[in-house]
């Protein structure tokens, strides 16, 4: 089951922090997106910081999902389903911004039948073991290597800091 981006209007990217402000107004403005969808295995089972993602996401006007690993890739393909359209004969489909924490868990993505074209990372924070490549961006080895089958797939790797700033691919 692969699902092609072309067809669903995919955006994929990597941030520590998850939803934050940043997201909700500069992202959103620049990119245009609908949706949010939150991919990671820890969230799903803590409430507090969902509510809190949840109204950021509210805020924005935006639609917002959470959801594992595992069932990220059918949920996306559900809300990618082309919609009727106010306009006779047109249909729509929702622009999804999809935002993982780790390269890890954007190449499982990946791994389990998304196609995307790019994924931009930002906000991969310094911990022990791991090495500032530029700005807010610390990776480690195992990063490295995540960020190199996601490449092998096909699908182009960026730091980015903003929706408006400079793409550097890796």
């Amino acid at each position: 089951m692969e699902t092609k981006s072309a067809n669903l209007n995919l955006i994929v990217h990597i941030d520590n922090r998850l939803v934050h402000g940043q997201i909700a107004v500069n992202w959103k403005q620049a990119l245009q997106f609908d949706t949010v969808v939150v991919v990671d295995d820890a969230l799903v089972n803590d409430k507090l910081t969902q509510t809190l993602m949840k109204m950021t996401i509210e805020a924005a006007g935006l639609k917002g999902y959470f959801a594992t690993v595992a069932n990220a890739p059918r949920l996306i393909q559900t809300l990618a389903v082309s919609r009727p359209s106010l306009f006779p004969g047109r249909r729509r489909i929702s622009q999804l911004f999809i935002i993982c924490r780790t390269p890890r868990s954007a190449r499982q993505l990946i791994e389990g039948g998304i196609s995307v074209e790019e994924v931009s990372i930002w906000n991969m924070f310094k911990r022990e073991g791991k090495h500032k490549i530029v700005g807010t961006v610390y990776m480690d080895d195992t990063d490295f290597d995540d960020i190199a089958v996601i490449k092998l797939k096909g699908t182009k790797v960026a730091i980015q800091e903003s929706a408006f700033s400079a793409k550097r691919y890796l």
